[in-house]
């Protein structure tokens, strides 16, 4: 069995098809969520990383879950199961399309599916993971317009191109930018993901760019202060 601990809790890392990868963290450590918040939704939960990091960032935040892939579903409700936070977590099998919930959500997050051209992969799990036929950006962007609070958050991330494209898209709404972050790899290469908090409140915009890397295998000190509430090998 594959399983990836962190300092609070452990990620059954082997049915589902997308596993825990540097995005993730990354996005569950630098999403934005106010102190009031009660309800958020994980969007395509894969392993339940990015609801896992946010039960224990946020102590009152209950959180849904909800994965379209059946053995990721399995894995991310397993996951859950086993937490410290379990009673405040919720897996659900289903297309994001097809779920309704009584209430605004506080806080959403998601590391989307993003290749819209590229060939499909031969692992249809993956596949569905990682393509946008099963939830295209216009079809994201409308589902958070209708499901995100007034005065909630609603953070992503996605590879440099990719998020232009959202952002063109998130423009036509009343969804506003108010936060953004270009991730380099180091500073040899160019930025390859962006991390982005939107929200229905206009605010100014805070923009920062940071490397994972500062050198060979050392994280930079961004990627430190960000991390460290979680990877076992940080303080």
């Amino acid at each position: 069995m594959s399983t990836f601990q962190f300092k609070q809790f452990s990620v059954q890392n082997e049915k589902s098809a997308m596993k825990v990868n540097t995005d993730s963290v990354l996005l569950g450590a630098w999403a934005q969520n106010s102190e009031d918040a009660k309800i958020g939704l994980d969007i395509g939960s894969g392993t339940g990383i990015l609801a896992l990091m946010l039960a224990q960032r946020n102590p009152t935040l209950e959180i849904i879950g909800v994965e379209i892939e059946p053995k990721s579903f399995e894995e991310s409700k397993f996951n859950f199961n086993i937490s410290p936070w379990n009673k405040r977590l919720t897996a659900v099998n289903l297309p994001i399309q097809k779920y309704e919930y009584n209430s605004p959500f506080d806080f959403i997050i998601t590391n989307p599916p993003y290749f819209e051209n590229d060939l499909k992969n031969e692992d249809k799990n993956k596949a569905t993971a990682r393509h946008t036929d099963s939830l295209s950006f216009q079809n994201l962007v409308n589902f958070i317009e209708n499901n995100l609070s007034q005065k909630g958050n609603f953070n992503l991330i996605l590879p440099l191109n990719e998020s232009e494209i959202f952002r063109e898209i998130a423009k036509q709404t009343s969804l506003n930018l108010i936060r953004i972050a270009f991730v380099k790899p180091n500073e040899k290469k160019s930025v390859n993901r962006v991390m982005m908090t939107f929200s229905k409140t206009k605010k100014e915009l805070e923009k920062e760019t940071f490397c994972v890397y500062q050198s060979h295998q050392v994280y930079s000190q961004r990627h430190h202060e960000l991390t460290k509430d979680f990877y076992l090998d940080k303080k």
